[in-house]
């Protein structure tokens, strides 16, 4: 998958706030993460394992907030 990102920082007097304001632009179309998730193969073995155990943990805690608004009542 190519993403095409255009990140323009106007640079007027600090290079610091322009280089907080480009990395925050980064961050918000998600380029780190996906450079960090194809830095290594992953198996699909292992992709399916990976999605399987954060489908889970996301289970557990709708059933955790479940059971804590259910004690309210």
């Amino acid at each position: 998958m190519s993403n095409v990102v255009n990140a323009f920082v106007k640079v007027e007097s600090d290079l610091d706030a322009a280089l907080r304001k480009l990395r925050k632009k980064i961050e918000k179309e998600g380029l780190i993460k996906e450079m960090r998730k194809n830095m290594y193969y992953e198996k699909p073995t292992q992709k399916r394992r990976r999605k399987m155990l954060k489908a889970k943990k996301k289970m557990r805690r709708m059933q955790d907030k479940m059971a804590r608004y259910d004690r309210r009542k």
